[in-house]
Order: C-alpha cells, then structure tokens, then sequence
C-alpha cells in the first residue's frame, strides 16, 4: 500500500473517530486522533489478520492498553471491515457493540478487553508467551499513552518480556505531544 493510500484510510478513521464520539456526546477523541497513524499502519499494512476471521488462530494479535482510546481502534477496525461504518454512530450507547473500553466479547476484531491503564502490557505479554510456549508464529502489539508508562506493572512486564526474550512483542508508546506536531507521513 503507497504512503497516500495509507493517508486517505487515515483521513478516514479520523472522520470514524469524531463522528462516533459527536453521536455518543462522550468518549476521547485527543487520545484516539494522536494514535491514528499506528492504528491505520498496523492494521493495513504491518498486521497478519482477517476480517472475514476475526479469529483465525495464527493472526496477530492487538492490544489497546490505554483502552480509553477505543473509538480510533474502533473507527479503525470498521474502516478494515471488521464490521460496518454505520456502527460508529452508535458508540457508547445501551446495546451498541462498542462501549467506552475495548471488549472482547462484544466486537469483532478485539482480542483483549482493556481500559485499566497500565495492564494492557502485561495481557499482551501473556500473549507473546502464550505464542513461544505452543511454537506459534503470530506477533503482538500493543499501544500504551505516555502517561501509563510510569505505573509498575508496565515495567514489571517489559522486565518479563525481554528475560523471556519475547521478540514476538512489539511495544508502541503514544506520545501524544510529538504525536501532535509531527507526522510520520
């Protein structure tokens, strides 16, 4: 995929993601817009999935740690066809698949409910282990906030991660302030 194809899908989640959270009249949109060129590379481009299988058993896995960002991924998972465009509208709302924090029960193409910041780490690499325990071949990632990374347990689980030398695990920090004033494209 060209770098101008990857920006349109990008200019295209940033639409999902303000007219999901304008519908709910709730929800983080600053959060979600600083993330959206990780989501649309990852999910278009760098990711191993299906959406026509949400849950084949070699696709990479994806971990939203600071979970309240949920309207990017979401906006993101509906631009990749996980499940309609439509469906934004009705974030937040009583019966809608897709609340305030990721869940894996409910929407299709999340593998871990998440929204405690700081454990989404340890969830992925669980993960990661999971995957050279049983010689599996997937990769996860996982996007924590700048601000999450000061909690123990993030550093408990990159301690972990590189003892079991977990070079399945790809650790993305959203640093929003650089996020904000420069772009990647």
């Amino acid at each position: 995929m060209t770098n101008q194809e990857l920006k349109k899908i990008a200019t295209e989640v940033r639409k999902g993601i303000i007219e999901g959270v304008h519908a709910a009249k709730a929800g983080h949109p600053g959060g979600s817009l600083s993330a959206t060129e990780v989501f649309t590379y990852l999910y278009f481009e760098e990711m191993n999935i299906d959406p026509k299988n949400p849950k084949k058993a070699d696709r990479d896995r994806f971990v939203l740690s600071k979970g309240h960002t949920a309207p990017g991924l979401y906006s993101t998972l509906a631009q990749r066809g996980f499940f309609p465009v439509e469906d934004l509208k009705g974030l937040r709302s009583i019966g809608s698949h897709l609340q305030g924090h990721p869940c894996v029960q409910h929407t299709p193409g999340i593998d871990a409910s998440s929204g405690s910041l700081g454990q989404g780490i340890s969830v992925a690499t669980g993960m990661a282990l999971s995957a050279k325990l049983s010689n599996d071949s997937y990769r996860v990632y996982t996007l924590l906030g700048d601000g999450e990374i000061q909690e123990g347990q993030v550093w408990e689980a990159a301690m972990f991660a590189g003892a079991k030398k977990l070079d399945n695990l790809v650790v993305i920090v959203d640093q929003i302030n650089s996020a904000l004033s420069t772009s990647t494209w």
